[in-house]
């Protein structure tokens, strides 16, 4: 990337010589200065955006996690653009952003490699199991739930994985590494996340926001 960059600077350069004589010296690591390409840091970029967007986006289309469940009467993978399902135009199933108040933890799992806790949802008492990740998360459902976020604004396939790569550690970091220790069988929980219709009857959610009651 950086010799990439280096020879267009020198190509730039090697142009305004022979336009005008003059040879302008840039630095290395500033040759964007020159020729306008910046590259691409997917932690800086989530960086600016989780607060100001990511977040905001997540807190005021979440929907009860009760309606939703009602809606999918026992299938999650029915849904569709219902309970404000999203799309995108690199995903397979649908994306969900949800609600959940006074969840309470039945089990935890913080022994394997993805570790979760399986909740009990008030007011719910149908088969899905509800599910939220608080291990090595392996799904892009906060990426591909966000309005503003879209396969076709990166360079490439690389760029749009690293930036779920990159939003996945933001919320290990800054979402449940803070409650992790407090998150136990019997605990009581709010949370606000995405989860992938990707299951009938499984529910697995990705926190955005989570709080130990």
């Amino acid at each position: 990337m950086i010799k990439r960059f280096v020879c267009a600077a020198m190509t730039v350069m090697m142009a305004a010589t022979m336009l005008t004589g003059c040879v302008t010296v840039v630095k290395i690591g500033e040759e964007s200065s020159l020729t306008g390409e910046v590259e691409f840091n997917s932690g800086d970029s989530v960086e600016s955006i989780w607060d100001s967007a990511v977040i905001p986006e997540c807190e005021e289309k979440a929907i009860d996690i009760v309606e939703v469940l009602d809606t999918a009467a026992g299938d999650l993978t029915s849904l569709s653009e219902e309970c404000d399902g999203v799309k995108t135009g690199s995903a397979t199933y649908y994306n969900y952003c949800v609600r959940a108040t006074s969840a309470t933890i039945t089990a935890v799992d913080k022994d394997s490699f993805y570790g979760t806790m399986t909740l009990s949802i008030d007011g719910y008492d149908g088969d899905i199991e509800v599910i939220c990740q608080i291990g090595q998360y392996k799904n892009s459902s906060v990426r591909d739930d966000m309005s503003f976020i879209d396969f076709g604004d990166f360079t490439n396939q690389t760029e749009w994985g690293e930036i779920n790569t990159s939003m996945l550690a933001k919320i290990d970091e800054t979402v449940v590494q803070p409650v992790y220790d407090e998150l136990v069988e019997g605990a009581v929980i709010d949370l606000v996340g995405c989860f992938t219709a990707d299951s009938a009857t499984s529910m697995v959610i990705t926190p955005v926001v989570l709080s130990v009651q």
